[in-house]
């Protein structure tokens, strides 16, 4: 069964789209996703890979093509940008490991928190009270601020985190979402993909089907 395996970062406004359309193609191609939070600075940095000027005000102006046509709800990107996501992440983490269960359900309604909180209320996600902020009232088992709290204490969520950015670079990723494919189980090398718009060529590799993005988000709730 194929498997695949989704690195994002939370500061990473591409990960977001990538996330919204990565989950549509997991209950479309019935497919276990694996997502794995990283830090993104890191990487790019490792890789040498900065942003020219010219190249930004395009980048915003996609994202904002895509969620007009996709109705991802997106306001504009947070005043403070480029932010530390450690508290995000470290806390995504510590969901992923202690609240598996539904394929990491509780982790998964977390990211699309935080993001909203970024990308439609326009508030970084860096604060520890930002991001209790921005995950109350979803169904955890326990009180989200002790959730929170508990994530950064806990070692192994950074390290964790930080494990996840060291794999990304000795495979020579460059940006996010870097996304592995297994056609066939873990067992075999994957396929990388880069981006939030390489989902045709993802869709080709497993042979299953692809839908334009018009196609895909309709009468879509998000």
């Amino acid at each position: 069964m194929a498997e695949i395996v989704f690195y994002f970062d939370c500061a990473s406004v591409f990960s977001y789209i990538g996330f919204e359309f990565m989950e549509k193609y997991r209950e479309l191609w019935n497919v276990k996703v694996d997502y794995r939070p990283f830090y993104l600075d890191k990487v790019m940095t490792r890789a040498k890979n900065t942003f020219s000027p010219n190249k930004l005000p395009y980048l915003f102006a996609d994202v904002r093509r895509t969620t007009g046509v996709t109705k991802i709800p997106f306001k504009g990107m947070p005043p403070k940008y480029p932010y530390d996501p450690t508290v995000a992440l470290r806390t995504l983490q510590y969901l992923k490991t202690k609240y598996p269960q539904n394929d990491n359900q509780l982790m998964r309604q977390a990211m699309r928190r935080l993001w909203r909180m970024e990308y439609v209320d326009r508030t970084a996600p860096e604060s520890i009270g930002n991001v209790k902020e921005a995950l109350r009232e979803l169904p955890f088992p326990v009180d989200s601020d002790t959730i929170v709290d508990a994530a950064q204490t806990e070692p192994d969520t950074l390290d964790a985190v930080v494990q996840n950015t060291r794999s990304l670079e000795k495979m020579r990723a460059f940006g996010a979402p870097t996304i592995l494919v297994y056609k066939n189980g873990p067992s075999e090398r994957p396929q990388m993909y880069f981006g939030s718009d390489r989902f045709e060529h993802i869709a080709i590799h497993l042979g299953e089907e692809f839908l334009p993005m018009k196609q895909l988000f309709a009468n879509s709730k998000l």
